[in-house]
């Protein structure tokens, strides 16, 4: 695959390339709805033929501009959910099959929360509980405005359809979490999108509840979910496709070109408290020094990019739990309420209090 000569596509390497397979399996969706899928390579890197090999990998760019296409093209047809029928576990590889062989759901969920960013690098998750429920946010590391609604209802429908399949549906009965006809109970979607005119042509089709227009792109599953095993459960086997997938990460993040993004993105997987800079550099086999080096390069701070997954993990446990601002605090990793309170009132404009009376209104990004 030849590499444009663009700065910015000479960085696209590690977490910045897309499998080459799902951009077949889009190619591939887009024809059967009846559209000519040549379109799609026009002016790139890529082609068709390029695709068929087992490893090969497109660059995002790339795969930005060729999603962008098919969207044109077939997007009012429901390309996002007849996509996600299309993605079965299988061709997710080495985390499909660590997910498929999970002991338990937890842990499926575990290995696509830290590994998604290896299939999908414009793609992160972060996981919290409140009450009953287990939220699973999608976050968006491009800022493709054109794209966000379309990989957010992808991704989400792929993985709910997923989840239906693989579950041991009797171990799901005798935990009180009965499938009934192929619908997951109590688990729903959260998209931020208004809801598109081919919804309905396919929401009897779907394993769960698509609600539109909220506040943040969201999974919700209960509790009792968790602890249901997977189908073809296999400690041993996950554990060996865990390892594959570590290794593979970890070289994507000692390869990658945009550190700022790497380091957050794993930062988003880490409970509180997070880690100092010494620990994160040594994490990606680069000492402090050059890691402080290569964040200035790309005009941020690893405490830049630490408050920015402060502040987000902030707002998203005012907003959908119930636990006190000392509570969110201690989980935060802040020994001192005083010191949390003034660092939100930062990041907000508002007190933690107040944010939480008033109903969201997050200041803007901080950090990269």
């Amino acid at each position: 695959m030849a590499i444009s000569g663009s700065e910015k596509e000479r960085q696209m390497l590690g977490l910045f390339l897309v499998p080459g397979v799902y951009m077949r399996v889009l190619a591939k969706t887009v024809q059967q709805l009846g559209h000519n899928d040549r379109q799609l390579y026009e002016g790139l890197n890529v082609n068709a033929e390029e695709l068929k090999a087992n490893d090969s990998r497109v660059f995002v760019t790339d795969a930005m501009v060729m999603a962008e296409r098919a969207l044109k093209l077939a997007g009012k047809d429901g390309l996002s959910f007849m996509l996600a029928r299309e993605l079965r576990v299988t061709i997710h590889g080495t985390l499909g099959f660590a997910a498929l062989t999970s002991p338990t759901f937890a842990g499926a969920l575990d290995s696509v929360r830290r590994y998604l960013q290896l299939r999908a690098p414009f793609l992160s998750m972060s996981q919290s509980e409140t009450g009953e429920h287990v939220l699973v946010k999608l976050c968006t590391e491009f800022d493709v405005p054109s794209l966000s609604p379309f990989l957010a209802e992808t991704v989400s429908a792929t993985l709910v359809m997923l989840t239906e399949q693989l579950l041991d549906r009797s171990d799901a009965e005798k935990r009180g979490f009965a499938l009934d006809h192929g619908k997951l109970p109590g688990v729903n979607v959260r998209l931020s999108g208004a809801e598109p005119a081919y919804y309905r042509q396919f929401a009897d089709q779907l394993p769960v509840k698509f609600q539109y227009d909220q506040p943040d792109e969201m999974l919700v599953f209960p509790k009792t979910l968790l602890d249901v095993r997977m189908r073809l459960a296999d400690a041993d086997a996950s554990r060996l496709a865990r390892d594959e997938c570590e290794f593979e990460l970890q070289k994507a993040l000692k390869d990658q070109g945009d550190l700022a993004m790497a380091v957050r993105n794993m930062l988003r997987m880490m409970p509180g408290p997070l880690p100092s800079l010494e620990a994160m550099a040594e994490r990606f086999c680069v000492s402090s020094r050059t890691l402080k080096r290569r964040l200035a390069e790309r005009e941020t701070s690893y405490r830049e990019i630490v408050e920015s997954v402060l502040k987000d993990r902030a707002i998203q446990l005012l907003r959908y739990t119930n636990q006190s601002v000392s509570e969110i605090a201690y989980e935060l990793g802040y020994a001192d309420l005083s010191n949390f309170s003034r660092a939100f009132k930062k990041w907000t404009g508002k007190s933690a209090s107040e944010f939480r009376e008033d109903g969201p209104d997050p200041a803007p990004e901080l950090g990269p």
